[in-house]
């Protein structure tokens, strides 16, 4: 069960739906009906179809920090998660092409995914996505960001390909070297847990974040940056919710009351440049964060 939703009221459910009808993005919306059996698979495909590039991977601010036509890593791994919550193969076109994309971003020498190209430094985007002249951008101190989350496309999809067991090891390595978990990171992680067919992996994960887990508690924090129990336990059937049970509820109730009465979540950051794409990316986030939140992932996608 989700737990957000037991802590909506009916008005709000409304408004969130009238919002998702009049404001939402074209991908979100086909998803949000896709999800309540109002439509079907094909059409959010037919909207990702936008988003993707020749080279298969995915660009155009599907993730919306960054205005770049460009494909990106971490563009493509936001297009897999809707693309794994459809009841499709994994030999259709626009994974398979996905996944060749990233296979070929993948550095095994380094054991890193470079996550946004260097062309992001000339476009409008976040303060936290610049590329430096060494080609580095922060992120690379947890590698486990994205590539965690990518295995779990790839051992869900090509399990048994050369590069899924080499990815396997290297995120497996990483995994047990995590001293301290990062927010995206341990998403990145807890994401692999669900999506892999692979036991010991996600037995492996869930042991790590009981071991190492620092939720926020308070509201002062969630109204900042920081990693609330919702963004990892959404469904009352986690692994992690028995645990965590009176924490991630109440996380839910103070969630549900910053919805705006127009029916949508605000992003809880900004990015203090570039204030007119930032405005048309703060509409997109809207959209993302409200859908996600209505709908935690299902993974349909198998063999």
């Amino acid at each position: 069960m989700n737990i957000l939703t037991k802590h909506l009221t009916k008005d709000q459910k409304i408004a969130i739906n009238l919002y998702i009808v009049r404001d939402a993005r074209e991908v979100d919306r086909a998803f949000h009906e896709f999800r309540q059996g109002l439509d079907s698979a094909e059409k959010v495909i037919h909207a990702l179809e936008s988003y993707q590039n020749a080279d298969g991977g995915f660009g155009h601010a599907l993730e919306p920090d960054r205005r770049l036509i460009d494909s990106s890593v971490i563009e493509t791994t936001v297009a897999l998660q809707y693309l794994m919550q459809l009841p499709i193969k994994p030999e259709h076109p626009m994974v398979s092409n996905a996944l060749n994309y990233l296979e070929k971003q993948y550095d095994g020498e380094i054991k890193l995914f470079p996550i946004v190209p260097a062309t992001v430094n000339h476009v409008p985007r976040a303060p936290w996505w610049n590329v430096n002249e060494a080609g580095e951008t922060g992120f690379e101190k947890t590698p486990g960001n994205p590539s965690a989350e990518i295995l779990g496309y790839f051992q869900r999809c090509r399990p048994n390909s050369v590069f899924t067991s080499k990815l396997e090891t290297d995120v497996m390595n990483r995994l047990n070297e995590i001293e301290e978990w990062d927010m995206h990171e341990i998403q990145c992680y807890y994401r692999l847990a669900e999506l892999t067919p692979k036991k010991e992996v996600s037995a492996a994960i869930i042991q790590k974040i009981f071991q190492l887990v620092q939720f926020t508690k308070l509201p002062e924090e969630w109204q900042g940056y920081g990693l609330q129990p919702l963004q990892l336990i959404k469904k009352t059937h986690s692994p992690l919710y028995d645990e965590f049970e009176d924490l991630v509820e109440e996380n839910a109730r103070w969630y549900a009351e910053q919805l705006n009465p127009e029916g949508y979540w605000n992003p809880s950051w900004e990015w203090g440049q570039y204030p007119v794409e930032w405005a048309q990316s703060r509409k997109d986030w809207q959209s993302y964060l409200t859908v996600n939140a209505c709908h935690p992932p299902q993974y349909l996608l198998h063999h």
